[in-house]
């Protein structure tokens, strides 16, 4: 209902109707009015009447002060959540960078390997032509040169196993 403000405030305000209860005045001088008879039970209703405006006073202000934390509070959660969130899109924008990074990365082992299966298939190739024009000298023209030619060739084969 109050905080330690609100009861500080309450407990001052009624120090001070108690000091004007004690204190009061049977007459009063007005200037240009002269002086007036006061009756000192008229006092104790006013102190009476003083206490629920002191009341609501007290507790407006603690009313102020709990929305002004729970403002602040709820602004402070704010930024909270307002950092997760940059953080949260930081980690997802840099995973998408490791991702992207990553689909890089495999499209050049991709383009790489290809690289090497293009050039074994222009060696194999290369070989080919060569087995086919050593056969075919050796058609054509079956010396003793083109023999050995082709005796090398099949050596070779051999050796490695076939065309590379």
């Amino acid at each position: 209902m109050f905080d330690i403000q609100g009861w500080i405030t309450l407990l001052l305000g009624g120090l001070l109707a108690l000091i004007t209860l004690f204190s009061s005045y049977s007459h009063v001088h007005i200037p240009f009015l002269g002086s007036v008879v006061l009756d000192q039970q008229i006092g104790v209703l006013l102190l009476a009447a003083l206490v629920p405006p002191l009341l609501g006073d007290a507790q407006l202000a603690t009313r102020c002060r709990l929305r002004a934390e729970r403002d602040r509070v709820q602004a402070a959660r704010d930024r909270v959540r307002a950092a997760e969130d940059r953080a949260r899109a930081e980690d997802e924008a840099a995973e998408e960078r490791i991702l992207a990074s990553e689909e890089r990365d495999r499209a050049d082992q991709e383009r790489y390997r290809a690289d090497r299966e293009r050039e074994r298939a222009a060696r194999r190739a290369q070989r080919q032509a060569e087995c086919n024009l050593v056969q075919l000298r050796h058609q054509l023209d079956p010396s003793a040169l083109n023999a050995k030619r082709v005796r090398d060739l099949i050596s070779l084969l051999e050796e490695y196993g076939g065309m590379a």
